[in-house]
Protein backbone atom coordinates (compact mmCIF):
# COMPACT_ATOMS: atom_id res chain seq x y z
CA UNK A 1 0.00 0.00 0.00
CA UNK A 2 1.26 3.42 -0.53
CA UNK A 3 2.89 4.87 2.74
CA UNK A 4 1.05 7.97 4.03
CA UNK A 5 2.50 11.28 2.36
CA UNK A 6 2.05 13.38 5.78
CA UNK A 7 4.01 12.67 8.60
CA UNK A 8 1.71 12.93 11.85
CA UNK A 9 2.27 12.68 15.88
CA UNK A 10 0.07 13.84 18.21
CA UNK A 11 0.42 16.68 20.17
CA UNK A 12 -0.64 17.40 23.72
CA UNK A 13 -4.37 16.37 24.39
CA UNK A 14 -6.80 19.40 23.64
CA UNK A 15 -10.33 19.49 24.51
CA UNK A 16 -12.64 18.11 22.44
CA UNK A 17 -14.75 20.09 19.53
CA UNK A 18 -18.40 19.27 19.39
CA UNK A 19 -18.46 19.66 15.57
CA UNK A 20 -16.04 19.98 13.16
CA UNK A 21 -15.43 23.22 11.45
CA UNK A 22 -17.29 24.29 8.18
CA UNK A 23 -15.74 25.96 5.01
CA UNK A 24 -16.36 28.26 3.00
CA UNK A 25 -18.78 27.98 0.07
CA UNK A 26 -17.29 29.93 -2.63
CA UNK A 27 -13.43 29.69 -2.04
CA UNK A 28 -10.14 29.00 -3.64
CA UNK A 29 -7.55 26.30 -3.25
CA UNK A 30 -4.50 24.30 -4.92
CA UNK A 31 -4.05 20.79 -4.29
CA UNK A 32 -2.28 17.70 -5.13
CA UNK A 33 -3.75 14.32 -4.99
CA UNK A 34 -1.71 11.22 -4.75
CA UNK A 35 -3.60 7.80 -5.50
CA UNK A 36 -2.95 3.99 -5.11
CA UNK A 37 -5.22 1.66 -5.73
CA UNK A 38 -3.14 -2.28 -4.83
CA UNK A 39 -4.88 -5.42 -5.90
CA UNK A 40 -2.47 -8.45 -5.20
CA UNK A 41 1.01 -6.49 -4.68
CA UNK A 42 3.17 -5.74 -1.73
CA UNK A 43 3.83 -2.48 -0.11
CA UNK A 44 7.18 -0.58 -0.03
CA UNK A 45 8.37 2.41 2.11
CA UNK A 46 7.48 5.06 -0.86
CA UNK A 47 5.04 2.72 -3.27
CA UNK A 48 4.07 -1.06 -4.00
CA UNK A 49 5.24 -3.74 -6.44
CA UNK A 50 3.99 -6.92 -8.20
CA UNK A 51 6.20 -9.85 -7.40
CA UNK A 52 7.04 -11.84 -10.23
CA UNK A 53 7.81 -14.36 -8.89
CA UNK A 54 4.86 -14.43 -5.80
CA UNK A 55 2.13 -12.81 -7.66
CA UNK A 56 0.11 -15.25 -9.79
CA UNK A 57 -2.13 -12.06 -10.76
CA UNK A 58 -1.45 -8.13 -9.91
CA UNK A 59 -2.98 -5.28 -10.64
CA UNK A 60 -1.20 -1.88 -9.09
CA UNK A 61 -2.31 2.06 -9.81
CA UNK A 62 -0.84 5.15 -8.61
CA UNK A 63 -1.78 8.61 -9.99
CA UNK A 64 -0.30 11.99 -9.16
CA UNK A 65 -2.02 15.21 -10.24
CA UNK A 66 -1.93 19.22 -9.01
CA UNK A 67 -4.70 21.51 -9.60
CA UNK A 68 -6.15 24.58 -9.24
CA UNK A 69 -9.73 24.46 -8.08
CA UNK A 70 -12.56 27.38 -8.08
CA UNK A 71 -15.66 26.23 -5.79
CA UNK A 72 -18.77 28.21 -6.21
CA UNK A 73 -21.18 26.03 -3.79
CA UNK A 74 -23.72 29.01 -3.71
CA UNK A 75 -24.21 28.28 -7.43
CA UNK A 76 -23.22 24.52 -7.74
CA UNK A 77 -20.32 24.35 -9.20
CA UNK A 78 -16.73 23.85 -9.38
CA UNK A 79 -13.81 23.76 -11.99
CA UNK A 80 -10.42 22.16 -12.01
CA UNK A 81 -7.25 23.69 -13.73
CA UNK A 82 -4.65 21.45 -14.49
CA UNK A 83 -1.55 20.66 -16.62
CA UNK A 84 -4.41 18.57 -18.86
CA UNK A 85 -6.50 21.94 -19.31
CA UNK A 86 -9.83 22.81 -17.36
CA UNK A 87 -12.94 21.14 -16.11
CA UNK A 88 -16.46 22.56 -14.37
CA UNK A 89 -18.91 20.29 -13.14
CA UNK A 90 -21.96 22.32 -12.99
CA UNK A 91 -25.05 21.06 -11.39
CA UNK A 92 -28.33 22.77 -10.74
CA UNK A 93 -30.21 23.33 -13.58
CA UNK A 94 -27.20 22.51 -16.08
CA UNK A 95 -25.96 19.00 -15.08
CA UNK A 96 -22.97 18.84 -16.97
CA UNK A 97 -19.45 18.16 -16.71
CA UNK A 98 -17.54 20.14 -19.36
CA UNK A 99 -13.92 20.53 -20.79
CA UNK A 100 -13.42 24.51 -21.48
CA UNK A 101 -11.52 26.37 -24.23
CA UNK A 102 -10.24 30.19 -24.07
CA UNK A 103 -13.20 31.59 -25.39
CA UNK A 104 -11.32 33.83 -27.79
CA UNK A 105 -10.47 30.50 -29.20
CA UNK A 106 -14.42 29.87 -30.88
CA UNK A 107 -14.69 34.40 -31.45
CA UNK A 108 -16.73 34.37 -28.00
CA UNK A 109 -16.59 37.30 -25.68
CA UNK A 110 -16.68 35.33 -22.72
CA UNK A 111 -13.65 34.33 -21.18
CA UNK A 112 -14.01 30.45 -21.69
CA UNK A 113 -16.65 28.35 -23.96
CA UNK A 114 -17.37 24.56 -23.75
CA UNK A 115 -15.74 22.24 -25.89
CA UNK A 116 -17.13 18.62 -24.97
CA UNK A 117 -19.66 17.44 -21.86
CA UNK A 118 -20.28 14.69 -19.99
CA UNK A 119 -24.18 14.31 -18.16
CA UNK A 120 -23.75 15.02 -14.81
CA UNK A 121 -25.85 13.16 -12.11
CA UNK A 122 -26.29 13.59 -8.72
CA UNK A 123 -26.82 16.99 -6.24
CA UNK A 124 -23.97 18.86 -5.79
CA UNK A 125 -21.68 18.25 -2.65
CA UNK A 126 -18.80 20.49 -1.53
CA UNK A 127 -15.46 18.74 -2.81
CA UNK A 128 -14.31 19.98 0.57
CA UNK A 129 -15.98 18.88 3.75
CA UNK A 130 -15.55 17.00 6.90
CA UNK A 131 -17.08 13.33 7.18
CA UNK A 132 -19.38 12.13 4.25
CA UNK A 133 -22.81 13.40 5.42
CA UNK A 134 -24.46 10.02 6.80
CA UNK A 135 -25.69 10.10 10.44
CA UNK A 136 -24.58 6.47 11.76
CA UNK A 137 -22.06 6.35 14.45
CA UNK A 138 -18.86 5.79 12.29
CA UNK A 139 -19.90 8.11 10.12
CA UNK A 140 -19.78 10.67 12.31
CA UNK A 141 -16.73 12.61 12.66
CA UNK A 142 -14.63 12.52 15.68
CA UNK A 143 -12.36 14.75 16.93
CA UNK A 144 -8.93 13.36 17.27
CA UNK A 145 -7.23 15.98 18.98
CA UNK A 146 -3.83 18.21 17.70
CA UNK A 147 -1.39 16.71 14.97
CA UNK A 148 1.83 17.64 13.26
CA UNK A 149 1.13 16.96 9.45
CA UNK A 150 3.79 17.22 6.67
CA UNK A 151 2.54 17.87 3.18
CA UNK A 152 4.69 16.39 0.25
CA UNK A 153 8.06 17.79 -0.46
CA UNK A 154 6.86 18.48 -4.15
CA UNK A 155 4.94 21.33 -3.13
CA UNK A 156 6.78 22.61 -0.82
CA UNK A 157 7.14 20.29 2.61
CA UNK A 158 4.98 22.13 4.96
CA UNK A 159 4.64 21.56 8.51
CA UNK A 160 2.02 22.37 10.83
CA UNK A 161 -0.08 21.46 13.86
CA UNK A 162 -3.87 20.84 12.68
CA UNK A 163 -6.96 19.39 14.53
CA UNK A 164 -7.65 15.72 13.42
CA UNK A 165 -10.82 14.70 12.78
CA UNK A 166 -11.76 10.69 11.82
CA UNK A 167 -14.59 8.92 10.03
CA UNK A 168 -15.58 5.52 8.13
CA UNK A 169 -17.51 5.65 5.51
CA UNK A 170 -19.90 3.27 5.13
CA UNK A 171 -22.78 1.39 3.68
CA UNK A 172 -26.03 0.67 5.59
CA UNK A 173 -24.54 2.49 8.52
CA UNK A 174 -22.56 -0.15 9.60
CA UNK A 175 -20.22 -1.91 6.68
CA UNK A 176 -16.93 0.23 6.33
CA UNK A 177 -15.69 1.25 2.51
CA UNK A 178 -13.42 3.50 3.68
CA UNK A 179 -11.89 5.66 6.63
CA UNK A 180 -11.02 9.43 6.28
CA UNK A 181 -8.34 11.34 8.47
CA UNK A 182 -8.68 14.76 7.77
CA UNK A 183 -6.20 18.33 9.09
CA UNK A 184 -8.03 21.29 9.56
CA UNK A 185 -5.28 24.05 9.89
CA UNK A 186 -7.01 26.14 13.11
CA UNK A 187 -4.17 28.84 13.24
CA UNK A 188 -6.09 30.79 10.38
CA UNK A 189 -9.21 33.14 10.07
CA UNK A 190 -11.36 31.09 8.85
CA UNK A 191 -9.75 27.58 9.66
CA UNK A 192 -8.52 26.13 6.45
CA UNK A 193 -8.25 22.60 4.65
CA UNK A 194 -4.71 21.12 5.08
CA UNK A 195 -4.61 17.19 4.61
CA UNK A 196 -6.85 15.03 4.10
CA UNK A 197 -6.19 10.91 4.00
CA UNK A 198 -8.21 8.09 2.97
CA UNK A 199 -7.49 4.81 3.44
CA UNK A 200 -10.28 2.63 0.58
CA UNK A 201 -11.36 -0.94 2.40
CA UNK A 202 -14.29 -2.45 1.45
CA UNK A 203 -15.91 -4.64 3.79
CA UNK A 204 -12.41 -4.19 5.94
CA UNK A 205 -10.23 -5.65 3.26
CA UNK A 206 -7.37 -2.56 2.22
CA UNK A 207 -6.86 -1.76 -1.54
CA UNK A 208 -6.46 2.03 -1.82
CA UNK A 209 -5.05 5.20 -0.43
CA UNK A 210 -5.75 8.44 -1.41
CA UNK A 211 -3.50 11.58 -0.05
CA UNK A 212 -4.73 15.40 -0.94
CA UNK A 213 -2.87 18.30 0.69
CA UNK A 214 -4.52 21.51 0.12
CA UNK A 215 -2.27 25.03 -0.70
CA UNK A 216 -3.08 28.51 -0.46
CA UNK A 217 -6.74 28.05 0.54
CA UNK A 218 -8.73 31.34 0.15
CA UNK A 219 -12.39 31.84 0.68
CA UNK A 220 -13.29 34.42 -2.36
CA UNK A 221 -15.27 35.17 -5.17
CA UNK A 222 -14.69 32.67 -7.94
CA UNK A 223 -17.52 34.17 -9.97
CA UNK A 224 -15.10 34.91 -13.08
CA UNK A 225 -13.79 31.78 -13.23
CA UNK A 226 -16.77 30.66 -14.84
CA UNK A 227 -17.50 33.04 -17.43
CA UNK A 228 -18.31 30.42 -19.71
CA UNK A 229 -20.44 31.21 -23.52
CA UNK A 230 -23.83 30.23 -22.40
CA UNK A 231 -24.61 29.10 -26.41
CA UNK A 232 -21.75 26.89 -25.84
CA UNK A 233 -22.93 25.09 -23.69
CA UNK A 234 -26.09 24.39 -24.69
CA UNK A 235 -24.00 23.19 -27.82
CA UNK A 236 -21.27 21.37 -26.45
CA UNK A 237 -21.05 17.87 -27.94
CA UNK A 238 -20.01 14.53 -26.14
CA UNK A 239 -16.42 13.50 -26.68
CA UNK A 240 -16.13 11.34 -28.97
CA UNK A 241 -14.92 8.36 -27.05
CA UNK A 242 -17.90 8.89 -24.85
CA UNK A 243 -17.91 9.25 -21.60
CA UNK A 244 -16.46 7.14 -18.60
CA UNK A 245 -18.47 5.69 -16.03
CA UNK A 246 -17.79 6.83 -12.48
CA UNK A 247 -18.59 5.56 -8.95
CA UNK A 248 -21.20 7.08 -7.30
CA UNK A 249 -19.93 6.40 -3.39
CA UNK A 250 -19.88 3.25 -1.50
CA UNK A 251 -22.50 0.83 -2.74
CA UNK A 252 -20.46 1.77 -6.21
CA UNK A 253 -17.16 0.46 -4.53
CA UNK A 254 -18.47 -2.40 -2.94
CA UNK A 255 -20.36 -3.74 -6.23
CA UNK A 256 -17.31 -2.63 -8.71
CA UNK A 257 -14.31 -3.00 -6.21
CA UNK A 258 -12.07 -4.89 -9.04
CA UNK A 259 -9.80 -1.22 -9.86
CA UNK A 260 -11.80 1.26 -7.91
CA UNK A 261 -11.05 3.73 -10.57
CA UNK A 262 -14.30 5.89 -9.23
CA UNK A 263 -12.36 6.50 -6.26
CA UNK A 264 -10.20 8.22 -7.73
CA UNK A 265 -10.20 12.34 -6.45
CA UNK A 266 -13.02 13.82 -8.05
CA UNK A 267 -11.07 16.28 -10.40
CA UNK A 268 -8.65 13.82 -10.96
CA UNK A 269 -11.60 11.18 -12.60
CA UNK A 270 -13.08 14.44 -14.71
CA UNK A 271 -9.61 15.22 -16.36
CA UNK A 272 -9.28 11.24 -17.18
CA UNK A 273 -12.77 11.66 -18.87
CA UNK A 274 -11.85 14.32 -21.21
CA UNK A 275 -8.08 13.25 -21.27
CA UNK A 276 -6.91 10.05 -21.26
CA UNK A 277 -3.93 8.40 -20.44
CA UNK A 278 -2.29 6.36 -22.74
CA UNK A 279 -4.90 3.42 -22.18
CA UNK A 280 -2.76 0.53 -21.06
CA UNK A 281 -5.62 -2.08 -20.27
CA UNK A 282 -7.91 -0.93 -23.35
CA UNK A 283 -4.55 -1.61 -25.72
CA UNK A 284 -3.96 -4.46 -24.24
CA UNK A 285 -7.54 -5.87 -24.49
CA UNK A 286 -7.01 -5.15 -28.04
CA UNK A 287 -4.35 -7.71 -28.27
CA UNK A 288 -6.03 -10.30 -26.98
CA UNK A 289 -9.04 -9.99 -28.79
CA UNK A 290 -7.27 -9.96 -32.06
CA UNK A 291 -5.51 -13.22 -30.94
CA UNK A 292 -8.74 -14.86 -29.57
CA UNK A 293 -10.79 -13.82 -32.73
CA UNK A 294 -8.67 -12.95 -35.30
CA UNK A 295 -10.37 -11.97 -38.31
CA UNK A 296 -10.76 -13.77 -41.52
CA UNK A 297 -7.73 -13.27 -44.09
CA UNK A 298 -8.26 -11.69 -47.50
CA UNK A 299 -6.26 -13.49 -49.41
CA UNK A 300 -4.10 -16.64 -48.89
CA UNK A 301 -2.52 -17.63 -45.85
CA UNK A 302 1.28 -16.97 -45.54
CA UNK A 303 3.37 -20.15 -45.37
CA UNK A 304 4.12 -21.49 -41.81
CA UNK A 305 7.69 -23.57 -41.06
CA UNK A 306 7.19 -26.97 -42.22
CA UNK A 307 7.42 -28.91 -38.29
CA UNK A 308 4.81 -30.32 -35.85
CA UNK A 309 4.85 -30.56 -32.21
CA UNK A 310 4.77 -33.29 -29.77
CA UNK A 311 0.79 -33.62 -29.42
CA UNK A 312 1.06 -35.57 -25.88
CA UNK A 313 3.67 -34.36 -23.12
CA UNK A 314 4.37 -33.76 -19.86
CA UNK A 315 6.24 -30.76 -18.97
CA UNK A 316 6.98 -27.63 -16.48
CA UNK A 317 5.27 -24.39 -18.16
CA UNK A 318 6.08 -21.09 -17.18
CA UNK A 319 3.82 -18.24 -18.25
CA UNK A 320 4.10 -14.58 -17.63
CA UNK A 321 2.54 -11.26 -18.51
CA UNK A 322 3.66 -8.17 -17.61
CA UNK A 323 2.01 -4.55 -19.01
CA UNK A 324 3.09 -1.52 -17.58
CA UNK A 325 3.40 2.28 -17.97
CA UNK A 326 5.24 4.61 -15.83
CA UNK A 327 6.77 2.09 -13.58
CA UNK A 328 9.87 1.58 -11.84
CA UNK A 329 12.06 -1.09 -11.25
CA UNK A 330 12.96 -2.27 -7.50
CA UNK A 331 14.90 -5.89 -6.64
CA UNK A 332 13.53 -6.64 -9.91
CA UNK A 333 9.68 -6.28 -9.46
CA UNK A 334 8.19 -3.64 -11.36
CA UNK A 335 6.70 -0.87 -9.25
CA UNK A 336 4.86 1.87 -8.28
CA UNK A 337 6.45 4.88 -6.40
CA UNK A 338 4.77 8.08 -4.86
CA UNK A 339 8.43 9.70 -6.00
CA UNK A 340 8.86 8.11 -9.07
CA UNK A 341 8.81 11.25 -11.19
CA UNK A 342 5.59 9.96 -13.59
CA UNK A 343 2.39 11.52 -13.00
CA UNK A 344 0.45 8.03 -13.86
CA UNK A 345 1.69 4.60 -13.32
CA UNK A 346 0.11 1.40 -13.85
CA UNK A 347 1.00 -2.39 -13.63
CA UNK A 348 -0.38 -5.66 -14.20
CA UNK A 349 0.56 -8.85 -14.08
CA UNK A 350 -0.16 -12.80 -14.70
CA UNK A 351 1.62 -15.40 -13.56
CA UNK A 352 1.15 -18.81 -14.04
CA UNK A 353 4.01 -21.52 -12.62
CA UNK A 354 3.00 -25.64 -12.85
CA UNK A 355 2.83 -28.97 -14.48
CA UNK A 356 0.89 -29.81 -17.71
CA UNK A 357 -0.79 -32.23 -18.95
CA UNK A 358 -0.98 -32.38 -22.52
CA UNK A 359 -3.46 -35.89 -23.50
CA UNK A 360 -4.40 -34.76 -27.20
CA UNK A 361 -5.28 -38.48 -27.65
CA UNK A 362 -7.91 -38.66 -24.82
CA UNK A 363 -9.32 -34.68 -25.70
CA UNK A 364 -7.54 -33.36 -22.40
CA UNK A 365 -5.51 -31.30 -20.66
CA UNK A 366 -4.37 -30.84 -16.29
CA UNK A 367 -2.31 -28.08 -14.94
CA UNK A 368 -0.68 -28.08 -11.37
CA UNK A 369 -0.32 -24.51 -11.11
CA UNK A 370 2.11 -23.68 -8.19
CA UNK A 371 2.12 -20.31 -8.44
CA UNK A 372 -1.59 -19.99 -8.11
CA UNK A 373 -2.25 -22.93 -6.08
CA UNK A 374 -5.21 -24.35 -7.87
CA UNK A 375 -5.42 -27.26 -9.89
CA UNK A 376 -7.61 -26.51 -13.72
CA UNK A 377 -8.57 -29.55 -15.72
CA UNK A 378 -9.74 -28.75 -19.45
CA UNK A 379 -12.24 -31.61 -20.59
CA UNK A 380 -13.08 -31.18 -24.35
CA UNK A 381 -15.55 -34.17 -24.26
CA UNK A 382 -17.56 -32.72 -21.47
CA UNK A 383 -17.07 -29.10 -22.59
CA UNK A 384 -15.84 -28.21 -19.11
CA UNK A 385 -12.96 -26.22 -17.79
CA UNK A 386 -12.69 -27.56 -13.83
CA UNK A 387 -11.16 -25.63 -11.10
CA UNK A 388 -10.49 -28.78 -8.99
CA UNK A 389 -9.97 -29.24 -5.83
CA UNK A 390 -7.64 -32.08 -4.11
CA UNK A 391 -8.29 -33.28 -0.48
CA UNK A 392 -7.04 -36.65 0.98
CA UNK A 393 -5.65 -37.73 -2.53
CA UNK A 394 -8.98 -37.01 -4.00
CA UNK A 395 -9.80 -34.64 -7.21
CA UNK A 396 -12.85 -33.66 -7.04
CA UNK A 397 -14.94 -30.66 -9.42
CA UNK A 398 -15.38 -27.56 -7.38
CA UNK A 399 -16.81 -25.54 -10.10
CA UNK A 400 -17.03 -24.93 -13.86
CA UNK A 401 -16.93 -22.63 -17.29
CA UNK A 402 -18.20 -23.82 -20.20
CA UNK A 403 -15.94 -24.04 -23.43
CA UNK A 404 -17.06 -22.93 -26.71
CA UNK A 405 -18.39 -26.07 -29.18
CA UNK A 406 -15.81 -25.08 -31.52
CA UNK A 407 -12.70 -25.04 -29.48
CA UNK A 408 -10.88 -28.55 -29.89
CA UNK A 409 -7.68 -29.52 -28.22
CA UNK A 410 -4.94 -29.66 -30.88
CA UNK A 411 -0.85 -30.01 -29.93
CA UNK A 412 0.59 -26.76 -29.20
CA UNK A 413 1.31 -24.51 -32.50
CA UNK A 414 2.60 -21.33 -31.01
CA UNK A 415 2.52 -19.64 -34.68
CA UNK A 416 0.18 -16.86 -35.88
CA UNK A 417 -1.55 -18.74 -39.00
CA UNK A 418 -1.96 -15.28 -40.19
CA UNK A 419 1.36 -13.62 -40.13
CA UNK A 420 4.31 -14.60 -41.50
CA UNK A 421 6.48 -16.41 -39.97
CA UNK A 422 10.33 -16.43 -40.06
CA UNK A 423 13.17 -18.84 -39.73
CA UNK A 424 16.02 -17.10 -38.35
CA UNK A 425 17.88 -20.10 -37.98
CA UNK A 426 19.72 -22.12 -35.37
CA UNK A 427 20.68 -20.56 -32.29
CA UNK A 428 21.49 -21.34 -28.54
CA UNK A 429 19.59 -21.34 -25.65
CA UNK A 430 21.06 -22.00 -22.46
CA UNK A 431 23.37 -24.26 -24.17
CA UNK A 432 20.82 -25.79 -26.16
CA UNK A 433 20.76 -26.07 -29.65
CA UNK A 434 17.50 -24.64 -30.70
CA UNK A 435 15.55 -22.84 -33.77
CA UNK A 436 14.53 -19.36 -33.22
CA UNK A 437 11.38 -17.79 -35.27
CA UNK A 438 9.89 -14.71 -35.03
CA UNK A 439 6.42 -13.22 -36.75
CA UNK A 440 4.91 -9.97 -36.10
CA UNK A 441 0.88 -9.37 -35.72
CA UNK A 442 0.26 -6.15 -37.66
CA UNK A 443 -2.76 -4.68 -38.44
CA UNK A 444 -3.53 -2.98 -41.56
CA UNK A 445 -0.70 -4.85 -42.83
CA UNK A 446 1.79 -1.34 -41.54
CA UNK A 447 1.10 -1.21 -37.82
CA UNK A 448 2.87 -3.76 -35.53
CA UNK A 449 0.74 -4.87 -32.76
CA UNK A 450 3.57 -7.12 -30.89
CA UNK A 451 6.55 -9.16 -32.30
CA UNK A 452 7.07 -13.00 -31.02
CA UNK A 453 10.63 -14.52 -30.85
CA UNK A 454 9.90 -18.43 -30.67
CA UNK A 455 12.47 -21.13 -30.11
CA UNK A 456 11.91 -25.21 -30.63
CA UNK A 457 14.03 -28.42 -30.18
CA UNK A 458 13.44 -29.07 -33.94
CA UNK A 459 15.80 -32.61 -33.62
CA UNK A 460 12.88 -34.10 -35.01
CA UNK A 461 10.73 -32.05 -37.06
CA UNK A 462 7.68 -33.79 -36.98
CA UNK A 463 7.62 -34.12 -32.82
CA UNK A 464 9.21 -30.90 -32.35
CA UNK A 465 9.61 -29.48 -28.59
CA UNK A 466 8.97 -25.56 -27.59
CA UNK A 467 11.34 -24.19 -25.89
CA UNK A 468 11.07 -21.06 -25.11
CA UNK A 469 8.73 -17.55 -26.01
CA UNK A 470 9.01 -13.86 -26.22
CA UNK A 471 6.06 -11.19 -27.07
CA UNK A 472 7.22 -7.67 -26.79
CA UNK A 473 2.97 -5.71 -26.91
CA UNK A 474 3.76 -2.69 -28.86
CA UNK A 475 0.34 -1.38 -30.00
CA UNK A 476 0.56 1.67 -31.91
CA UNK A 477 3.98 2.42 -30.80
CA UNK A 478 4.12 2.18 -27.22
CA UNK A 479 6.08 -0.73 -25.49
CA UNK A 480 3.20 -1.56 -23.07
CA UNK A 481 4.89 -5.02 -22.00
CA UNK A 482 6.10 -8.61 -22.39
CA UNK A 483 5.50 -12.15 -22.42
CA UNK A 484 7.31 -15.02 -21.31
CA UNK A 485 6.58 -18.74 -21.87
CA UNK A 486 9.00 -21.10 -20.97
CA UNK A 487 8.86 -25.25 -21.34
CA UNK A 488 10.93 -27.01 -19.39
CA UNK A 489 11.55 -30.85 -17.97
CA UNK A 490 9.68 -32.18 -20.88
CA UNK A 491 8.53 -35.56 -21.11
CA UNK A 492 6.72 -36.93 -24.34
CA UNK A 493 4.05 -39.27 -23.81
CA UNK A 494 0.30 -39.84 -22.96
CA UNK A 495 -0.28 -39.01 -19.20
CA UNK A 496 -1.17 -41.01 -16.75
CA UNK A 497 -4.65 -41.50 -16.38
CA UNK A 498 -5.46 -40.76 -12.95
CA UNK A 499 -4.75 -37.47 -13.35
CA UNK A 500 -7.96 -36.89 -15.20
CA UNK A 501 -10.11 -39.04 -12.91
CA UNK A 502 -11.56 -36.61 -11.41
CA UNK A 503 -14.87 -36.99 -9.23
CA UNK A 504 -18.68 -34.67 -9.03
CA UNK A 505 -17.90 -33.64 -12.86
CA UNK A 506 -21.43 -33.99 -14.00
CA UNK A 507 -23.18 -32.44 -10.55
CA UNK A 508 -20.15 -29.70 -10.43
CA UNK A 509 -21.69 -26.31 -10.57
CA UNK A 510 -21.07 -23.23 -13.21
CA UNK A 511 -18.87 -20.31 -12.01
CA UNK A 512 -20.16 -16.92 -11.30
CA UNK A 513 -16.11 -15.73 -12.47
CA UNK A 514 -15.77 -17.46 -15.64
CA UNK A 515 -15.18 -14.26 -17.81
CA UNK A 516 -12.66 -13.02 -14.82
CA UNK A 517 -9.30 -12.11 -16.75
CA UNK A 518 -6.93 -14.91 -14.96
CA UNK A 519 -9.41 -17.46 -16.81
CA UNK A 520 -8.85 -15.72 -19.99
CA UNK A 521 -5.34 -15.64 -19.32
CA UNK A 522 -5.58 -19.94 -19.13
CA UNK A 523 -8.15 -19.69 -22.62
CA UNK A 524 -5.28 -17.73 -24.48
CA UNK A 525 -2.76 -20.09 -23.42
CA UNK A 526 -4.73 -23.28 -24.29
CA UNK A 527 -5.90 -21.86 -27.51
CA UNK A 528 -9.61 -21.72 -26.29
CA UNK A 529 -10.30 -18.67 -28.75
CA UNK A 530 -13.66 -18.89 -29.38
CA UNK A 531 -14.41 -19.01 -25.77
CA UNK A 532 -12.10 -16.19 -25.23
CA UNK A 533 -13.45 -14.05 -27.50
CA UNK A 534 -16.89 -15.28 -26.09
CA UNK A 535 -16.35 -13.36 -22.95
CA UNK A 536 -14.92 -10.71 -23.76
CA UNK A 537 -17.25 -10.09 -25.92
CA UNK A 538 -19.99 -10.04 -23.43
CA UNK A 539 -17.78 -7.93 -20.98
CA UNK A 540 -16.50 -5.15 -23.41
Amino acid sequence: MLSLVASSALGAPTTPMATPPTFAQDFYVGRQDALAINQGGYAIDNGMCCSLQHSSQCKIQGINMGADTYEQGSKERTRSDSAQGSIVNWWGTVKKQMALVPGSSVNSTHKFACAQYCPLDGEFTPSIQIGDGQKGFFDTPKDRGQASVTQPAAIGGATKTCEHWKWTETILKILPMSTSDFYVDMSTTPPAPFFVSQVIKPFNRPIGQENSSFVDYQPMDTSSHFDIDPDSITQCKLPPNGCQQQSNGAADIAANAQLLLGALAPHIAAHETFFPPAMVYEEAQKVAKAAAAPAAPSGPLPPQPDISFVADFTAHEEVLTKIAQGSSVVNGDPCCLSNGGAPQCQVQLQHRGGVRYMDVTNNRTRFEDAVANQVIVDDYKVRKTMLVNTTNGVDTCQEYCPIDPDDKLEPIDPFDPFDTTKDLGPTTLDGKQVEHYQWKDKILKIITMSTTDFYADITNKKAAIPVYLHQELTPLGQHLGTTNQTWSAFTAGTPPAAKFNIAGVATCPQSSQCGQQSMQAHRLATRQLHTAARYMRATA
